[in-house]
């Protein structure tokens, strides 16, 4: 039989794409700090009535999703109308859509280094990328981010992988020209003190907001948030895939609103942890730590000839952290584990010879 000519079928966008990379491979009894999930497990009486509460769901019907109570949770939630906001299966999907819907002459402007699926997504859809260069020592856009043309902003809020927010007032000068559309991706402020953009919905309509319950304990469920004035919304709609929420997840989400006091508990516990992780890290004479509003901390190599020694380290040791590559291969990120689980990694590293 003929081989198949690949690329007389997938475009050259596609072809040039590497995966998101994930762990492949997790050894028994891993440290696995890479993926800024939450590690605290809900505790039996929790489980017991989640079980019981979602044991009804018509897993053989198609997914409401207008689910009636959950908008209204939502509404009361985040303060805002349901006309305001739409599901996606993880901010990932979200960002597809958006993605999806400009035109080709629209510039995607994604700062560097910030969440990876930004860039592989406007690749994918062949979009012309503009790369905005933060600086090292504090990871801040430059005041004089170039603003000509058509544009679509993409910030991480606090930023992913390097746990900063940035400055807000540039964020809100380049939401007051109306040939930007400003995309704010809230995943981590849960972990901050910071304000969110929803408040300013209603007066900007050029404005999208991005928010997921995955980093604070529901990563499994994949639910994520968009928010927007109806202008978006509404062409947004006539894109996102019927029932792309599964019946379960809107269920879950439905019940775990309802007993949200369980997570409040652990962002607490994540933002101690964090604190006490960043100070520990800072003593560490083989390594720079960068504080952070995240669930996660980033850190840096102090010497470039450490790289291939501490790699092996990390193998030896079955510590799972999320490394990097393109200009940050001496970057990693940590993400904020149990206690438990950051005293081991201190200890460790404290073993570290360099």
């Amino acid at each position: 039989m003929p081989s198949l000519k690949i690329e007389n079928f997938i475009k050259d966008s596609v072809l040039r794409l590497k995966a998101y990379k994930v762990s492949e491979f997790e050894p028994h009894g891993a440290l696995k700090l890479d993926a800024n999930e939450s590690n605290y497990i809900l505790n039996k009486n929790i489980k017991r009535r989640y079980a019981n509460f979602i044991k009804d769901t018509l897993i053989n019907l198609y997914p409401d999703s207008s689910s009636g109570n959950l908008i209204e949770l939502l509404k009361a939630f985040y303060n805002t109308q349901a006309k305001n906001f739409i599901f996606g299966n993880g901010s990932d999907e979200l960002i597809s859509i958006i993605m999806l819907s400009l035109k080709k002459d629209v510039a995607v402007n994604i700062p560097t280094p910030s969440f990876s699926m930004y860039d592989i997504i406007a690749r994918c859809n062949d979009l012309k990328i503009n790369h905005i260069k933060l600086d090292e020592k504090y990871f801040d856009l430059p005041k004089d981010i170039d603003n000509y043309g058509k544009n679509i902003f993409f910030f991480s809020y606090p930023n992913n992988p390097t746990g900063n927010h940035f400055d807000r007032n540039i964020i809100k000068n380049l939401l007051e020209n109306k040939n930007n559309i400003i995309v704010v991706d809230e995943a981590y402020i849960y972990f901050s003190n910071k304000e969110s953009f929803i408040k300013y919905i209603p007066e900007c309509d050029n404005l999208i907001v991005l928010r997921t319950f995955s980093k604070i304990g529901l990563a499994g469920l994949r639910f994520g948030m968009l928010f927007s004035g109806d202008k978006l919304i509404n062409e947004f709609k006539k894109i996102k895939l019927p029932f792309n929420i599964n019946s379960l997840t809107l269920s879950s989400i439905e019940f775990f609103l309802n007993n949200f006091s369980e997570f409040e508990k652990n962002i607490k516990k994540t933002i101690s942890q964090r604190d006490k992780l960043y100070s520990a890290l800072k003593k560490l004479d083989f390594i720079k730590a960068y504080q952070s509003d995240a669930n996660f901390i980033l850190v840096r190599l102090k010497d470039n000839k450490l790289k291939t020694k501490f790699n092996q380290f990390l193998k030896d040791n079955k510590i799972i952290i999320r490394s990097f590559t393109g200009g940050m291969e001496l970057f990693y990120r940590i993400t904020v584990g149990t206690p438990a689980e950051n005293k081991k990694l201190i200890a460790y590293f404290k073993d570290f010879k360099m």
